[in-house]
């Protein structure tokens, strides 16, 4: 299994492999084909949707009272993330 650092280093550097994943427009075709090249998200998807509902793991992710998650509004490092491997609700525009 290929590791997150691969990822981030091919969807950089190769220019098709990255055409390829862009033009995936919902979640599950985009991790199916993410897996059939050998990279597995599924932990990480996990995590995200424990994230995205508000519930914490026994070890919590934040100070305690707050949670770990903004919701489905979610902006910066966790909303681009989650359109990511929750794919976009419309045609992608062109680029």
């Amino acid at each position: 299994m290929k590791t997150g650092y691969e990822f981030i280093q091919r969807i950089h550097e190769d220019a098709e492999f990255r055409r390829q994943v862009n033009a995936c427009l919902e979640g599950e075709e985009r991790l199916a084909f993410l897996k059939s090249q050998g990279y597995d998200f599924s932990p990480f998807i996990l995590i995200m949707n424990n994230l995205s509902s508000g519930k914490q793991s026994a070890g919590g992710l934040g100070p305690p009272g707050e949670s770990a998650s903004r919701g489905q509004g979610a902006t910066g490092f966790l909303g681009r993330i989650s359109k990511i491997f929750r794919g976009t609700k419309g045609p992608r525009p062109e680029r």
